[in-house]
């Protein structure tokens, strides 16, 4: 016989027959379906034969795990042991035949002797959990001393655990240290009597085994939930109660029930009883109970939290495998079902792309191909993810992007703009970084688009991806193929969307494959920023000193500029003019030096310097939305 653990119904017959040869044979039973992110398609089998109960993990991604060892074959799981496949843990119980009565509950640790007559509390103490007195009892003072000591090494143990199934142990452990008259104890997690579940159990005549038919009773767990109090039940005269009663009828003579809060919640309930009347539980215990409870109460939580913000990060790291970062957030805030299909969004989606690389790549080692396309990866991603954007995928030396997608503030066209100037002017550091190692420098051209598309988790079985479909992202992908080196080209959709913020270099119409109509574009070299300040990417030469390349990257609320230029260009000495492609050899003045600024990370070896210029708008750049283009396309 045998379960596949596993996410969701698939064909397994090539499994099975890949697992007969290495278990035996085995009646096929229904799947057990787990919904756990770290849980594999196929992810593990579970049989029984005449040797018992068994699993096989079936080459799962995150493994299979018997008592926190990992499977490397099948395995026959004794009682007692605990299964885990991913987050999932799974308590492995023989059943013993015999059980009289049907008290045993089915979850095969123990159950409720239901009552519904209080008489059987009627006789106990009850003391609030929140702020109990203090132990006043002289007699006990010296047995009180040594108990605190071991509720204090108790705290001290709590301290390190960070794995909740351990914490339930050591806290059970710790009662029958401070309290060695107890012959059962209990954990048990919720808020509400009936929906009470147990966590962990302790016999002291059972040491090391889970506890089978120990049964607990309801009526003075619910009176512990409901008065948020402290129960002690000692019951020094049994005959003067009813033969009936489940505590009577569980051989109990005296039990404490305290419940597990923290602040307003309650996490659960502690409990410890004996059947012996001659060592029944006292007010002293019960208040020491309390304080041991407030402890573990708070070592509960943490050890919760932890196991919460871990299965969190579990799935994150699951989710990130195949759905982009903003994606990843808006699903784990249930914003977002990942569930196969797609919606239509209104997005902008940008692509870039290194103008010869494959000549380039051709030329050197892979191990220097890689390297480089690190370093270009490292500079380009930020630059995205900034702006709030999200990679889509890696196309060999290509990225995919998009913004507004799910979830469209308006502003997705000028976010993208705002990312696209800043790679080109990224690129520029990252280049003169590379000139001065002796590598090959790297260019870029850049393609934005903006329109509906679909989006969604499109895919098959395990090879699903969060990705865009749709006419506008082969739109973006056909601009992307006209850019050369430096350029921003953006459609007239996106440029608009830009709201008289952009400017840029009116393009003739592109002809693109498959596009029955040309297209129109422009080269973007500037966006309006914050606080009146304007980002460009205007490249420049100057014949200074033996001439060399600038850049203009902003302009500042003050008319100046900022300008990254190589350490042996005099910036100042000559008149500066434009290099780029499609806007080439306009002359804009000769600066005037205002200060070399602090150099940033991303300026590789060039300096960074503030200018003045006698034409603040840049001929004509910065006082249109547009200036017109002038080279064709087939001379840029």
């Amino acid at each position: 016989m045998n379960y596949i653990a596993k996410k969701s119904p698939q064909d397994k017959k090539g499994m099975q027959e890949a697992t007969t040869d290495s278990i035996g044979s085995f009646k096929r039973l229904p799947d057990l379906v787990l919904d756990d992110p770290a849980i594999s398609r196929l992810h593990a089998m579970i049989f029984h034969d005449s040797n018992g109960a068994g699993v096989l993990d079936l080459v799962s991604k995150n493994g299979t795990f018997v008592n926190e060892t990992r499977l490397t074959g099948p395995v026959v799981m004794r009682h007692g042991d605990v299964l885990r496949l991913g987050e999932t843990r799974l308590r492995i119980q023989q059943k013993r035949a015999g059980t009289a009565g049907g008290d045993v509950s089915n979850s095969s640790i123990f159950g409720f002797r239901e009552t519904t007559d209080d008489a059987e509390i009627s006789h106990s103490l009850v003391l609030p959990v929140d702020g109990g007195p203090a132990a006043r009892a002289a007699s006990g003072a010296i047995d009180l001393q040594s108990r605190l000591a071991a509720i204090l090494e108790v705290s001290t143990a709590l301290e390190h655990i960070d794995k909740l199934e351990e914490v339930n142990a050591t806290i059970l452990a710790a009662l029958f240290k401070v309290f060695p008259q107890a012959e059962r104890g209990f954990l048990m997690k919720g808020d509400q009597p009936g929906q009470l579940k147990p966590e962990a159990v302790r016999s002291r005549s059972n040491e090391g085994a889970a506890a089978e038919g120990m049964l607990v009773s309801t009526s003075i767990c619910r009176k512990a939930l409901e008065s948020r109090s402290a129960v002690l039940f000692s019951d020094q005269n049994a005959g003067e109660f009813d033969q009936g009663m489940s505590i009577v009828s569980l051989r109990i003579r005296s039990a404490m029930t305290v419940p597990l809060i923290v602040g307003k919640e309650i996490l659960g309930l502690l409990q410890i009883d004996t059947s012996d009347p001659a060592r029944a539980f006292t007010r002293i215990d019960l208040e020491l109970a309390v304080a041991a409870s407030r402890m573990a109460a708070i070592a509960l939580k943490n050890a919760a939290q932890l196991r919460k913000i871990e299965v969190e990060t579990s799935h994150r790291q699951n989710l990130s495998r195949f759905v982009p970062g903003p994606v990843v957030d808006q699903v784990m805030a249930g914003g977002i079902d990942i569930g196969l299909g797609g919606k239509t969004y209104h997005g902008t989606i940008l692509f870039s792309d290194v103008i010869g690389f494959t000549r380039m790549s051709e030329s050197l080692a892979p191990d220097q191909v890689v390297r480089l396309m690190n370093d270009y990866f490292a500079l380009m991603v930020p630059c995205i993810e900034r702006d709030n954007g999200s990679v889509d995928k890696f196309i060999g030396d290509a990225i995919m992007a998009f913004w507004g997608i799910p979830f469209d503030k308006g502003d997705s066209s000028a976010a993208a703009a705002r990312a696209a100037l800043n790679m080109q002017n990224a690129l520029v550091g990252l280049n003169s970084r590379m000139r001065a190692e002796g590598r090959p420098e790297l260019h870029i051209g850049v393609g934005l688009n903006s329109g509906p598309v679909v989006a969604g988790n499109i895919g098959v079985g395990n090879r699903m991806e969060y990705t865009l479909l749709g006419d506008a992202v082969n739109t973006a992908s056909r601009i992307e193929h006209a850019a050369a080196r430096g350029q921003v080209m953006a459609s007239l959709q996106t440029f608009s969307e830009l709201k008289g913020g952009g400017h840029a270099v009116a393009m003739p119409p592109l002809k693109a494959k498959n596009k029955a109509e040309p297209l129109a574009v422009v080269c973007l070299r500037a966006l309006a920023v914050e606080q009146g300040e304007v980002l460009l990417h205007l490249p420049l030469a100057s014949g200074a000193g033996g001439g060399g390349e600038a850049t203009l990257i902003r302009r500042l609320a003050d008319g100046s500029f900022v300008v990254l230029h190589p350490r042996g260009c005099d910036i100042c000495a000559a008149p500066l003019v434009t290099a780029a492609p499609e806007w080439h050899g306009i002359e804009i003045g000769t600066p005037v030096m205002v200060a070399v600024l602090p150099q940033q990370q991303t300026d590789g070896e060039q300096v960074r310097s503030q200018v003045t210029l006698p034409d603040v708008s840049l001929a004509g750049l910065l006082a249109d939305p547009t200036v017109p283009c002038n080279r064709g396309w087939e001379t840029r």
